[in-house]
């Protein structure tokens, strides 16, 4: 007799779904404290018709303490030795320049964000 060529998975789905779910006798017996926790709503909320941002809803924006000591011009510093850097990754060339230009483009960026956030 000639299978269709989906049963196989189909009988694979059904094995599947029959072993998956353990038996009565397996199953742990419901503890009265979960019982007794009030269920939580899953109904739509007032703040989930909002469109806009509130005041709430935004976290205090903080410098870590590094970077609030460091001043524009330390910035601009870190800028100019992270391209320098990357420059000089990118004409020695090979695996450790790689490292050194992706080095310094992660400084210059550092150093971009500090010159540009001034005081």
């Amino acid at each position: 007799m000639l299978r269709p060529p989906w049963a196989c998975a189909a009988g694979a789905v059904i094995l599947a779904l029959a072993v998956s779910h353990p038996a009565a006798a397996q199953a742990p017996a419901p503890s009265p404290a979960a019982a007794a926790a009030p269920p939580t709503s899953l109904a739509p909320t007032l703040a989930a018709t909002h469109l806009s941002f509130s005041a709430e809803d935004q976290a205090p924006l903080t410098v870590n303490a590094s970077a609030a000591r460091m001043g524009p011009s330390e910035g601009k510093a870190a800028a100019i030795v992270g391209v320098a850097l990357m420059v000089t990754g990118l004409l020695v060339g090979d695996d450790a320049g790689t490292v050194m230009a992706i080095g310094g483009a992660g400084l210059a960026l550092f150093g971009l964000y500090i010159w540009q956030r001034g005081d």
